[in-house]
Protein backbone atom coordinates (compact mmCIF):
# COMPACT_ATOMS: atom_id res chain seq x y z
CA UNK A 1 0.00 0.00 0.00
CA UNK A 2 0.86 3.50 -0.62
CA UNK A 3 -0.27 4.56 2.90
CA UNK A 4 3.11 2.31 3.88
CA UNK A 5 5.92 4.27 1.92
CA UNK A 6 3.90 7.45 3.13
CA UNK A 7 4.40 6.56 6.54
CA UNK A 8 8.36 6.24 6.49
CA UNK A 9 7.93 9.80 5.50
CA UNK A 10 7.01 10.99 9.34
CA UNK A 11 8.88 11.15 12.35
CA UNK A 12 8.12 11.28 16.38
CA UNK A 13 8.72 15.18 15.64
CA UNK A 14 5.47 16.64 13.60
CA UNK A 15 6.06 17.28 9.99
CA UNK A 16 3.88 19.46 7.70
CA UNK A 17 1.83 17.10 5.63
CA UNK A 18 1.69 19.66 2.65
CA UNK A 19 5.50 19.88 2.47
CA UNK A 20 6.16 15.93 2.87
CA UNK A 21 3.61 15.58 -0.37
CA UNK A 22 5.00 18.58 -2.47
CA UNK A 23 8.77 16.85 -1.70
CA UNK A 24 7.32 13.64 -3.08
CA UNK A 25 5.71 15.33 -6.06
CA UNK A 26 8.70 17.22 -6.71
CA UNK A 27 7.55 20.94 -6.31
CA UNK A 28 10.76 23.26 -5.75
CA UNK A 29 9.75 26.05 -3.93
CA UNK A 30 12.54 27.32 -1.56
CA UNK A 31 10.52 26.39 1.43
CA UNK A 32 9.58 22.55 0.46
CA UNK A 33 13.11 21.78 -0.53
CA UNK A 34 13.93 23.56 3.12
CA UNK A 35 11.92 21.00 4.70
CA UNK A 36 12.63 18.47 2.75
CA UNK A 37 16.57 19.17 3.65
CA UNK A 38 15.28 19.45 7.77
CA UNK A 39 13.54 16.18 7.22
CA UNK A 40 16.53 14.43 5.32
CA UNK A 41 14.22 13.56 2.86
CA UNK A 42 15.27 15.00 -0.39
CA UNK A 43 16.54 12.12 -1.53
CA UNK A 44 12.65 11.45 -2.55
CA UNK A 45 11.88 14.75 -4.20
CA UNK A 46 9.92 14.16 -7.31
CA UNK A 47 10.00 10.44 -6.48
CA UNK A 48 6.17 10.11 -6.59
CA UNK A 49 5.44 12.98 -9.13
CA UNK A 50 2.46 11.87 -10.06
CA UNK A 51 0.23 10.91 -7.24
CA UNK A 52 -2.66 13.13 -6.58
CA UNK A 53 -3.84 15.09 -3.24
CA UNK A 54 -6.66 13.20 -2.89
CA UNK A 55 -4.54 9.76 -2.75
CA UNK A 56 -1.99 11.32 -0.22
CA UNK A 57 -4.70 12.42 2.44
CA UNK A 58 -6.59 8.83 1.65
CA UNK A 59 -3.47 6.92 2.66
CA UNK A 60 -3.00 9.45 5.92
CA UNK A 61 -6.36 9.23 6.79
CA UNK A 62 -6.19 5.05 6.37
CA UNK A 63 -2.95 5.84 9.24
CA UNK A 64 -4.32 8.20 11.46
CA UNK A 65 -7.07 5.50 11.78
CA UNK A 66 -4.98 2.82 12.20
CA UNK A 67 -3.81 5.08 15.33
CA UNK A 68 0.04 5.20 13.30
CA UNK A 69 -0.25 8.70 12.72
CA UNK A 70 -1.85 12.20 15.09
CA UNK A 71 -2.59 15.61 13.88
CA UNK A 72 -1.00 17.65 16.83
CA UNK A 73 -2.00 20.79 14.96
CA UNK A 74 -3.92 21.48 11.84
CA UNK A 75 -1.63 20.56 8.86
CA UNK A 76 0.73 18.95 10.86
CA UNK A 77 1.02 14.63 11.29
CA UNK A 78 3.26 13.15 13.55
CA UNK A 79 3.93 9.22 14.85
CA UNK A 80 2.32 7.88 17.65
CA UNK A 81 4.35 5.10 19.79
CA UNK A 82 2.54 2.45 17.69
CA UNK A 83 3.00 4.27 14.50
CA UNK A 84 6.97 4.55 15.27
CA UNK A 85 7.16 0.56 16.03
CA UNK A 86 5.09 -0.27 12.87
CA UNK A 87 7.56 2.07 10.90
CA UNK A 88 10.49 0.02 12.38
CA UNK A 89 8.84 -2.98 11.32
CA UNK A 90 7.90 -1.79 7.79
CA UNK A 91 11.63 -1.40 7.06
CA UNK A 92 12.69 -4.54 7.99
CA UNK A 93 10.11 -5.63 5.67
CA UNK A 94 9.27 -3.84 3.05
CA UNK A 95 11.64 -2.62 -0.06
CA UNK A 96 13.81 0.35 0.57
CA UNK A 97 14.65 2.72 -2.32
CA UNK A 98 18.32 2.53 -2.76
CA UNK A 99 18.70 4.93 -5.84
CA UNK A 100 16.09 7.31 -5.86
CA UNK A 101 18.10 10.55 -5.74
CA UNK A 102 18.74 10.26 -9.52
CA UNK A 103 15.44 11.72 -10.14
CA UNK A 104 16.96 15.19 -9.42
CA UNK A 105 19.65 14.55 -11.33
CA UNK A 106 18.27 12.94 -14.30
CA UNK A 107 14.64 12.57 -16.46
CA UNK A 108 14.39 8.99 -15.09
CA UNK A 109 11.01 9.10 -16.43
CA UNK A 110 11.52 9.78 -20.04
CA UNK A 111 14.47 7.59 -19.75
CA UNK A 112 12.49 4.70 -18.79
CA UNK A 113 10.18 5.32 -21.97
CA UNK A 114 13.03 5.23 -23.93
CA UNK A 115 15.23 2.29 -23.23
CA UNK A 116 12.03 0.27 -22.70
CA UNK A 117 11.22 1.02 -26.72
CA UNK A 118 15.28 0.73 -27.55
CA UNK A 119 15.49 -2.50 -25.55
CA UNK A 120 11.77 -3.88 -27.21
CA UNK A 121 13.16 -2.29 -31.09
CA UNK A 122 16.99 -4.11 -30.62
CA UNK A 123 14.89 -7.26 -29.96
CA UNK A 124 12.75 -7.61 -32.72
CA UNK A 125 15.69 -6.45 -34.47
CA UNK A 126 17.86 -9.62 -33.31
CA UNK A 127 15.24 -11.59 -34.48
CA UNK A 128 14.33 -9.50 -38.24
CA UNK A 129 10.94 -8.52 -37.05
CA UNK A 130 9.39 -5.51 -38.63
CA UNK A 131 6.15 -5.66 -37.71
CA UNK A 132 5.27 -5.35 -33.95
CA UNK A 133 3.56 -3.14 -31.72
CA UNK A 134 5.62 -0.97 -29.99
CA UNK A 135 5.58 -0.49 -26.13
CA UNK A 136 4.68 3.24 -26.57
CA UNK A 137 2.96 5.54 -28.97
CA UNK A 138 4.23 8.69 -27.85
CA UNK A 139 5.59 9.93 -30.90
CA UNK A 140 8.24 12.01 -29.06
CA UNK A 141 9.78 8.61 -28.00
CA UNK A 142 9.68 6.91 -31.11
CA UNK A 143 11.33 9.86 -33.28
CA UNK A 144 13.83 9.74 -30.37
CA UNK A 145 14.64 5.93 -30.45
CA UNK A 146 14.50 5.87 -34.30
CA UNK A 147 17.37 7.99 -34.26
CA UNK A 148 19.42 6.32 -31.82
CA UNK A 149 18.51 3.28 -33.68
CA UNK A 150 19.92 4.53 -36.80
CA UNK A 151 23.18 5.80 -35.43
CA UNK A 152 23.63 2.59 -33.38
CA UNK A 153 22.49 -0.35 -36.06
CA UNK A 154 25.29 -2.34 -36.58
CA UNK A 155 26.04 -6.21 -36.58
CA UNK A 156 27.46 -5.62 -32.91
CA UNK A 157 24.78 -3.55 -31.27
CA UNK A 158 22.47 -7.23 -30.33
CA UNK A 159 25.97 -8.22 -28.84
CA UNK A 160 26.78 -4.79 -27.02
CA UNK A 161 23.11 -4.71 -25.66
CA UNK A 162 23.41 -8.28 -24.45
CA UNK A 163 26.35 -8.05 -22.59
CA UNK A 164 25.17 -4.00 -20.96
CA UNK A 165 22.53 -5.90 -19.55
CA UNK A 166 23.79 -9.15 -18.42
CA UNK A 167 27.04 -7.33 -16.60
CA UNK A 168 23.95 -4.52 -14.72
CA UNK A 169 21.80 -8.01 -13.72
CA UNK A 170 24.63 -9.09 -11.72
CA UNK A 171 24.94 -6.28 -9.65
CA UNK A 172 21.55 -6.61 -8.39
CA UNK A 173 20.16 -9.73 -6.26
CA UNK A 174 17.85 -12.50 -8.21
CA UNK A 175 14.20 -11.43 -7.38
CA UNK A 176 15.46 -7.23 -8.37
CA UNK A 177 16.84 -8.74 -11.58
CA UNK A 178 13.95 -11.02 -12.58
CA UNK A 179 11.60 -8.26 -11.90
CA UNK A 180 13.64 -5.66 -14.22
CA UNK A 181 13.76 -7.98 -17.09
CA UNK A 182 10.29 -9.63 -16.76
CA UNK A 183 9.25 -6.09 -17.35
CA UNK A 184 10.56 -5.64 -20.38
CA UNK A 185 8.88 -6.43 -23.54
CA UNK A 186 10.73 -7.49 -26.95
CA UNK A 187 10.17 -10.29 -29.36
CA UNK A 188 7.30 -12.30 -28.49
CA UNK A 189 7.90 -11.85 -24.84
CA UNK A 190 4.89 -9.32 -23.80
CA UNK A 191 6.58 -7.31 -20.05
CA UNK A 192 4.42 -7.88 -17.27
CA UNK A 193 2.28 -5.87 -15.24
CA UNK A 194 3.11 -4.37 -11.66
CA UNK A 195 -0.18 -7.12 -10.88
CA UNK A 196 1.31 -10.13 -12.39
CA UNK A 197 4.65 -9.41 -10.79
CA UNK A 198 3.20 -8.91 -7.39
CA UNK A 199 1.54 -12.20 -7.50
CA UNK A 200 4.70 -13.71 -8.71
CA UNK A 201 6.83 -12.33 -6.07
CA UNK A 202 4.17 -12.40 -3.01
CA UNK A 203 4.35 -8.27 -3.20
CA UNK A 204 1.75 -5.62 -3.41
CA UNK A 205 1.03 -3.46 -6.15
CA UNK A 206 2.32 -0.85 -5.06
CA UNK A 207 6.04 -2.49 -3.55
CA UNK A 208 6.22 -3.72 -7.19
CA UNK A 209 5.82 -0.09 -8.43
CA UNK A 210 8.69 1.11 -6.16
CA UNK A 211 11.08 -1.69 -7.12
CA UNK A 212 10.52 -1.12 -10.57
CA UNK A 213 11.04 2.59 -10.43
CA UNK A 214 14.15 2.38 -8.05
CA UNK A 215 15.26 -0.37 -10.42
CA UNK A 216 15.35 2.68 -13.32
CA UNK A 217 17.34 4.62 -10.65
CA UNK A 218 19.92 2.14 -10.62
CA UNK A 219 20.05 1.66 -14.42
CA UNK A 220 20.36 4.89 -14.53
CA UNK A 221 23.32 5.12 -12.33
CA UNK A 222 25.25 2.01 -13.60
CA UNK A 223 24.87 3.89 -17.49
CA UNK A 224 26.06 7.08 -16.03
CA UNK A 225 29.31 4.66 -14.75
CA UNK A 226 29.85 2.86 -18.04
CA UNK A 227 29.61 5.88 -20.43
CA UNK A 228 30.95 4.53 -24.06
CA UNK A 229 27.60 2.10 -24.45
CA UNK A 230 24.69 2.60 -26.84
CA UNK A 231 22.15 2.60 -23.67
CA UNK A 232 24.69 5.62 -22.40
CA UNK A 233 24.21 7.44 -25.10
CA UNK A 234 20.80 7.17 -25.23
CA UNK A 235 20.94 8.60 -21.62
CA UNK A 236 22.97 11.31 -21.68
CA UNK A 237 20.83 14.37 -22.98
CA UNK A 238 18.55 14.02 -19.76
CA UNK A 239 21.63 13.98 -17.20
CA UNK A 240 21.40 17.42 -15.18
CA UNK A 241 25.05 19.22 -14.39
CA UNK A 242 23.66 18.98 -11.21
CA UNK A 243 19.54 18.90 -9.09
CA UNK A 244 19.72 22.75 -9.50
CA UNK A 245 17.04 24.40 -11.58
CA UNK A 246 18.93 26.08 -14.52
CA UNK A 247 18.17 29.67 -13.70
CA UNK A 248 19.08 28.75 -10.04
CA UNK A 249 22.34 27.73 -11.28
CA UNK A 250 22.72 30.66 -13.92
CA UNK A 251 22.52 32.99 -10.79
CA UNK A 252 24.89 30.90 -8.82
CA UNK A 253 27.33 30.95 -11.08
CA UNK A 254 27.17 34.95 -11.26
CA UNK A 255 27.35 34.77 -7.76
CA UNK A 256 30.46 33.29 -7.43
CA UNK A 257 31.65 35.99 -9.52
CA UNK A 258 30.49 38.63 -7.42
CA UNK A 259 28.67 38.53 -4.28
CA UNK A 260 26.47 41.79 -4.19
CA UNK A 261 22.72 40.26 -4.72
CA UNK A 262 21.80 43.91 -6.15
CA UNK A 263 24.58 43.10 -9.01
CA UNK A 264 23.53 40.14 -9.40
CA UNK A 265 20.12 41.04 -10.12
CA UNK A 266 21.20 44.05 -12.30
CA UNK A 267 22.99 41.34 -14.80
CA UNK A 268 20.63 38.64 -14.65
CA UNK A 269 17.78 40.71 -15.00
CA UNK A 270 15.96 39.53 -12.22
CA UNK A 271 14.29 40.93 -9.26
CA UNK A 272 16.34 40.72 -5.72
CA UNK A 273 14.11 38.58 -4.32
CA UNK A 274 14.67 35.98 -7.06
CA UNK A 275 18.04 36.15 -6.91
CA UNK A 276 17.42 35.35 -3.38
CA UNK A 277 15.59 32.12 -3.77
CA UNK A 278 17.67 30.82 -6.44
CA UNK A 279 20.62 31.00 -3.75
CA UNK A 280 18.79 29.58 -0.92
CA UNK A 281 17.77 27.13 -3.66
CA UNK A 282 21.51 26.30 -4.68
CA UNK A 283 22.52 26.24 -0.64
CA UNK A 284 20.02 23.23 0.37
CA UNK A 285 20.66 21.04 -3.24
CA UNK A 286 24.72 21.43 -3.15
CA UNK A 287 27.01 20.45 -0.24
CA UNK A 288 29.76 22.86 -0.89
CA UNK A 289 28.00 26.50 -1.17
CA UNK A 290 30.26 28.91 -0.24
CA UNK A 291 28.24 30.46 3.01
CA UNK A 292 31.22 32.79 4.32
CA UNK A 293 30.60 34.50 1.56
CA UNK A 294 27.02 36.17 2.46
CA UNK A 295 26.73 35.12 6.25
CA UNK A 296 29.62 37.53 7.50
CA UNK A 297 30.44 37.55 11.29
CA UNK A 298 27.74 40.60 12.00
CA UNK A 299 25.41 38.62 10.70
CA UNK A 300 25.90 35.61 12.07
CA UNK A 301 26.89 36.83 15.34
CA UNK A 302 23.29 37.55 16.89
CA UNK A 303 22.08 33.83 15.30
CA UNK A 304 24.35 32.06 16.83
CA UNK A 305 23.36 33.97 20.19
CA UNK A 306 20.16 32.44 19.76
CA UNK A 307 20.25 29.05 18.46
CA UNK A 308 24.14 27.81 18.56
CA UNK A 309 23.53 25.46 21.09
CA UNK A 310 19.95 24.21 19.32
CA UNK A 311 20.31 21.40 17.03
CA UNK A 312 16.46 21.07 16.45
CA UNK A 313 16.39 23.68 13.39
CA UNK A 314 13.24 23.53 11.96
CA UNK A 315 11.88 24.18 15.16
CA UNK A 316 13.66 27.89 15.17
CA UNK A 317 11.17 30.83 14.53
CA UNK A 318 11.76 34.59 12.86
CA UNK A 319 9.93 35.97 15.46
CA UNK A 320 12.91 35.16 17.77
CA UNK A 321 15.46 36.97 15.57
CA UNK A 322 12.86 39.76 15.01
CA UNK A 323 12.89 40.05 19.00
CA UNK A 324 16.95 40.16 19.16
CA UNK A 325 17.85 41.58 15.86
CA UNK A 326 14.82 43.48 14.19
CA UNK A 327 17.17 44.62 11.05
CA UNK A 328 18.19 40.95 10.03
CA UNK A 329 16.34 40.10 7.01
CA UNK A 330 14.65 36.64 6.83
CA UNK A 331 16.72 35.76 4.03
CA UNK A 332 19.57 35.53 6.40
CA UNK A 333 17.65 33.40 8.83
CA UNK A 334 16.86 31.14 6.27
CA UNK A 335 20.28 30.77 5.16
CA UNK A 336 21.55 30.61 8.10
CA UNK A 337 19.40 27.43 8.93
CA UNK A 338 20.56 25.82 6.05
CA UNK A 339 24.01 26.55 6.83
CA UNK A 340 23.93 24.83 10.23
CA UNK A 341 21.81 21.71 8.77
CA UNK A 342 24.50 21.43 6.12
CA UNK A 343 27.36 21.31 8.09
CA UNK A 344 25.85 19.03 10.58
CA UNK A 345 25.23 16.67 8.34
Amino acid sequence: MFADYLLGLFATEPRRAKAVYNVCRGRRTVSTLFAGLTYQELAWLDSWHGVPLEKFEAAAQTLVEAGWLTAPQAGYWQLTPAGEAQQVKLKKTLYQPVAWQQFQQVDVRRFTALSQLALQVVSEYSHQAKRYYPVTTDPGIQAVVKGWFRRWRSADLVAMIVTELREFLTTLSTELATIFVQSLTGYEQPGQTDQQLAEQFNRSVVEILVIRKDLSCQWVAWLQAHPDGPLADLLRPLVKINSVSTSAWQTYQTFLQTPDLDQIAGRRHLKLSTVREHLLETAILITDFPFDRLLTPTIVAPLNQLFGSETAVSTWRFDQVQAAAPALDFFWFRLYQIMRCQRAA
